[in-house]
């Protein structure tokens, strides 16, 4: 049972999100609508569709039950940082004027979408993955010849994973990509799309042995990166081989490995490799220069081992904590968790006054920021940057640090000093709605060698109940995952 003040913060959380939306975003009855002259060439009413905003646009009268209205539906299915609810309508409407099915249009409107976009084709594919096997099947042969003739390697990628979804395993797609020219490295790259962890899984005995039998580097990386995504059932093993790799020569394989490592859940991790690794990594920072203990790579080593480190007994886990802390400042790594608006972070530890590395990873589809506020000031400062397209970002006392708008599979770095003033200082990201879910706490602690000792877990800044764990595993299942 929720208690009466989580029921009043989450009232109040989906009401701000609400308003936060509306200001961002508004609907038609919020805009007046712009007069467009749908009866001109397609290119005239392109032209016009295209110097509309995103509110001005939805404004924009449309109906299934005139042709005419087309292409105001494929704009807003195309349109960056359109609503997903609004995307599914267009879908919707599209596949009904045009007597066809969800497929198609999706795979037409990935093709149209503005090649500078990263965040649109993703939405998209994430589309186009949720569809159900049977609707996939009927338009195998278009999907096919995508894997050839797009242009876009991400494209390509989502088609061969679209492929293995219409098939529902993976001997048919194997076959065409490992046939057709690069074909092998597009697909898996194109596993972590599937939605289907046991589908996923079907690749590991073909994927396992590329890992280091590949015969050109791009596709060993490849299949190192892959390896995590087809790990279910076989955690321990890939456990032992991406730590075999992180033991290895640095360079790309080394830094995939690490990356790779850290997608597999920890619970699944052996026990008994646990310190070994997390020793090793000690080693690896240590024997990396002093000038590049800050680089992306070295602080996702440093990240993993604090990571392996936080699944030890104290008296094993801290000392390697502090090895890596005197190593260099105190990097912290958020990853996005793709489709559930959620950091993978809920709280993390620092010393006040000392020096601090975020680095926020970007896996969802859709772009997400990252802004320290001062403690408690979370809500109010995501619902004024709602206000502030495009960066989102209010220019006000609460807002202490922040990251502009990271595009999805990117990644930005944020450095600062943390507070002098011991407190839970919050984060947040301030993209309209997102900060009802999106959050967690930055604890800045006087000593943090003796924190860890002892640790106390702050309180998470909505529910007001102290967090149970650093780490928010994926929940739910994601768009398509049980067709």
């Amino acid at each position: 049972m929720f208690s009466r003040t989580l029921t009043v913060s989450l009232l109040s959380a989906l009401a701000l999100a609400s308003a936060s939306r509306a200001q961002a975003q508004p609907q038609a009855a919020q805009e007046s609508a712009p007069q467009i002259f749908l009866d001109k060439s397609p290119q005239i009413v392109a032209y016009q569709l295209k110097r509309l905003t995103n509110p001005q646009l939805l404004a924009v009268e449309r109906k299934t039950s005139d042709p005419k209205y087309k292409p105001v539906y494929e704009a807003i299915l195309t349109r960056k940082s359109m609503d997903k609810k609004f995307r599914e309508e267009s879908l919707a409407a599209l596949a009904q004027m045009n007597n066809s099915d969800p497929v198609v249009e999706l795979l037409a409107a990935i093709g149209k979408a503005d090649p500078e976009d990263k965040g649109t084709p993703r939405e998209l594919i994430g589309l186009l993955m949720s569809q159900k096997p049977a609707v996939m099947a009927k338009q195998r042969d278009k999907i096919q010849s995508l894997t050839t003739e797009s242009d876009s390697d991400l494209v390509k990628q989502a088609a061969y994973a679209a492929l293995a979804v219409a098939d529902q395993k993976p001997d048919q797609v194997w076959q065409s990509a490992s046939n057709a020219e690069h074909g092998l490295p597009l697909l898996l790259s194109g596993i972590s799309l599937i939605n289907n962890p046991r589908l996923r899984a079907a690749f590991y005995d073909r994927v396992n042995p590329l890992v280091t039998k590949a015969t050109d580097e791009p596709t060993q990386v490849a299949a190192i990166e892959a390896l995590a995504a087809t790990s279910t059932g076989h955690e321990p093993d890939v456990f032992k081989q991406l730590a075999t790799l992180i033991r290895g020569t640095p360079g790309p394989l080394r830094d995939a490995a690490v990356r790779s490592l850290r997608r597999v859940p920890p619970e699944k991790w052996p026990a008994d490799q646990i310190e070994p690794l997390a020793k090793d990594v000690v080693k690896l920072v240590k024997d990396t220069p002093a000038d590049q203990r800050t680089s992306p790579q070295t602080a996702q080593a440093v990240q993993l081992g604090n990571d392996l480190a936080g699944e030890l007994a104290d008296e094993q886990g801290l000392p390697i904590r502090k090895s890596l802390r005197d190593l260099g400042v105190r990097v912290v790594v958020i990853r996005t968790l793709r489709e559930q608006m959620q950091y993978d972070t809920r709280y993390f530890a620092v010393q006040a006054g000392k020096p601090v590395q975020i680095i926020l990873e970007n896996a969802d589809a859709m772009p997400h920021n990252l802004v320290v506020t001062a403690p408690g000031a979370f809500q109010e400062v995501a619902v004024a940057g709602s206000e502030l397209a495009p960066t989102y970002i209010p220019q006000t006392p609460k807002m202490l640090h922040s990251l502009p708008l990271v595009q999805p599979d990117e990644s930005a770095t944020l450095s600062f000093t943390a507070p002098t003033q011991p407190g839970e200082y919050d984060y947040v990201c301030t993209f309209p709605a997102h900060w009802p879910r999106m959050y967690g706490v930055m604890l800045v602690v006087p000593d943090l060698d003796a924190w860890e000792k002892s640790p106390k877990p702050p309180s998470d800044p909505l529910n007001k109940k102290p967090y149970d764990s650093p780490k928010n595993e994926p929940t739910g299942a994601m768009p398509g995952m049980d067709h």
